[in-house]
């Protein structure tokens, strides 16, 4: 159909594409595999735990002077 109909009036125009093309569907997926990647590192750095197995509690503490 065209944008105009025999008395210059606009009419109905009709579109062969849909709503989600090839690039819109490209950047959803590629977005949610940022987002589980990120997810995934998040969690892996909430789950690291440190060695305090030789640690001496009647010992000294470490002392780095910066200045």
């Amino acid at each position: 159909m065209e944008a105009f109909s025999q008395n210059n009036v606009f009419g109905g125009v009709v579109s062969d594409v849909g709503f989600f093309t090839i690039p819109i569907w490209t950047g959803l997926l590629l977005m949610v595999i940022v987002i589980v990647m990120l997810v995934f590192a998040i969690d892996m750095t909430y789950s690291i735990q440190t060695m305090d197995r030789f640690d001496d509690p009647k010992a000294k503490n470490l002392e780095i002077n910066t200045m």
